[in-house]
């Protein structure tokens, strides 16, 4: 077969994949060192997946890399479905910046239809996390995170801290309640796109049992949705409070990989989150 016809019997094959590129912007409050909170651009990706993919194929999965600092300013955001299959479709989406389309960060999402199996026992029952047993948001005061002490998108979000604050601790480990609050972005309830962002909002575990302040970056990041959002109850026509735990499984030559759960107020798990950090110095 000829190369001409070649290319045309296998682009026969290729389904019509969604290809998107955006205009993108960080706006001011929300940095995290030079850059702003990995958070927040992790959500904006997610979210742009959820504009483009149908309603029926719900966020699964994302796996991220940030790979400098994403600083106040403009962006491009490009998106591809790699592949739609019966049930899932792969995405990729990668931040350029605008003056050059050089990377700075990308991710990688499958979505998914709900599937409706006959399994014994049922599939919500093989689980073996429990939320830690602690006193519920009301009766946990709010915190004043900020700057100095804390980075300046702490402000944008709710903290709730239950276990000891950085530097104060003898454990890597961290427990608290987080919230965004509805004055930050439209709506009562949480997206899935916010959960998967929301999850990165609470400082390296390991901060608790340093005897001082290190600044830390993430270098790679994937978290898995385990709920669907629409199920989690708002509280007073805002987004409800999570509740955050994480632990540092262990540490080597200056990285650390920690373990993160949300839970919902009435003992769900939310999403799980794994991250590799580095002690910058």
């Amino acid at each position: 077969m000829q190369e001409r016809d070649l290319w045309k019997a296998l682009s026969l094959r290729v389904p019509n994949l969604i290809n998107s590129s955006q205009e993108w912007s960080v706006p001011e409050g929300w940095r995290q060192g030079r850059g702003a909170w990995g958070g927040y651009a992790i959500t904006a990706m997610a979210k742009h997946v959820e504009e483009l993919e149908d309603p029926s194929r719900a966020l699964r999965t994302l796996s991220a890399q940030i790979m400098e600092p994403v600083v106040v300013g403009d962006y491009y955001m490009e998106t591809q479905c790699l592949r739609k299959g019966s049930a899932l479709s792969m995405w990729a989406v990668t931040v350029t910046r605008s003056h050059d389309r050089a990377p700075v960060a990308q991710s990688q999402i499958i979505t998914g239809v709900q599937r409706d199996l006959v399994i014994s026992p049922e599939l919500d029952e093989w689980g073996t996390a429990h939320m830690p047993a602690v006193a519920s948001f009301e009766f946990t005061p709010i915190a004043p995170v900020g700057p100095p002490f804390a980075p300046e998108f702490t402000r944008q979000l709710e903290f709730r801290p239950i276990s000891p604050l950085p530097t104060a601790g003898d454990r890597a480990t961290s427990l608290g309640w987080i919230r965004l609050p509805s004055t930050t972005q439209e709506g009562d309830r949480w997206s899935a796109a916010e959960l998967m962002g929301i999850i990165d909002g609470w400082w390296p575990a390991s901060l608790t049992l340093m005897d001082s302040m290190h600044p830390m970056a993430t270098v790679a990041y994937s978290v898995h949705l385990l709920i669907d959002p629409r199920t989690i109850e708002p509280v007073q026509l805002e987004r409800s409070p999570l509740l955050l735990e994480s632990s540092v499984s262990s540490a080597y030559g200056g990285f650390t990989s920690e373990l993160r759960r949300l839970w919902t107020p009435d003992g769900r798990l939310v999403a799980e989150n794994l991250q590799s950090i580095v002690v910058i110095k």
